[in-house]
């Protein structure tokens, strides 16, 4: 399942690079468990879909690049950065996520942990 696991999460990554809530819902449990990197934790796949969709519709130039991706047959680590325009700069955040799956190929669990945030010129 180490394939159908990876293939899971990236969907999940594609659905959330072009803003696509319903796909994004559809990659989720319904009793998803997110645990953010500042305290903050979602237990349900509708509020933390409102809580991406707020977020992301509102951050102006944002790009999410994958990195590396390792899987086993439940769990998937992802190696990724975010990067959203922040006045004259652009702020690039690297993270790792984990991310567990369900018997149905639904993510249930998602981990978020910051590696280091940066600013860069524009351009």
């Amino acid at each position: 399942m180490t394939d159908a696991a990876i293939a899971a999460v990236a969907r999940y990554l594609d659905a959330l690079r072009a803003r696509d809530w319903d796909a994004v819902s559809e990659c989720l449990a319904r009793d998803l468990e997110r645990i953010g990197p500042y305290g903050d934790v979602f237990r349900d796949r509708d509020s933390y879909v409102a809580y991406l969709r707020d977020v992301l519709t509102g951050l102006s130039g944002y790009v999410l690049e994958v990195g590396r991706v390792v899987g086993s047959a439940d769990t998937v680590f992802v190696e990724l950065a975010e990067t959203v325009d922040d006045g004259d700069t652009r702020l690039r955040t690297d993270e790792g996520l984990v991310f567990d799956l369900d018997g149905e190929g639904r993510i249930r669990r998602v981990a978020v942990y910051l590696r280091t945030s940066v600013r860069e010129p524009r351009g």
